[in-house]
């Protein structure tokens, strides 16, 4: 899932903030990482249905550089990696530990 750079424009009030557009695309995409439960641990800001219809959402500077990320690396994860069992083994207990984690 190819996603382009989402940009911001800055907004005077509140100061240190900008506003973005976001798409079905980018709903699409959110849902994704928001399945993975890692909204939180990297800092992405907390998006509702009612954001991705096209009208301006107002997010910080380091949110929107986190949301472009994430999406970066959506792209990312769907090429396979090469590792062995054991490898595999421990990706999978630390995206368990950070999923119960994220729930307690």
């Amino acid at each position: 899932m190819d996603i382009e750079p989402i940009s911001g424009e800055r907004v005077r009030i509140p100061p240190g903030r900008v506003r973005i557009r976001l798409n079905e695309d980018h709903k699409r995409a959110y849902r994704a990482l928001y399945a993975r439960y890692r909204t939180v641990i990297d800092g992405l800001p907390v998006l509702r249905d009612r954001d991705f219809n096209g009208r301006g959402v107002t997010v910080t500077q380091a949110q929107l550089d986190a949301l472009n990320r994430a999406f970066a690396s959506l792209g990312e994860a769907g090429k396979p990696r090469m590792t062995t069992a054991f490898a595999q083994q421990e990706q999978t207990k630390n995206r368990l530990f950070k999923k119960l984690q994220y729930l307690s």
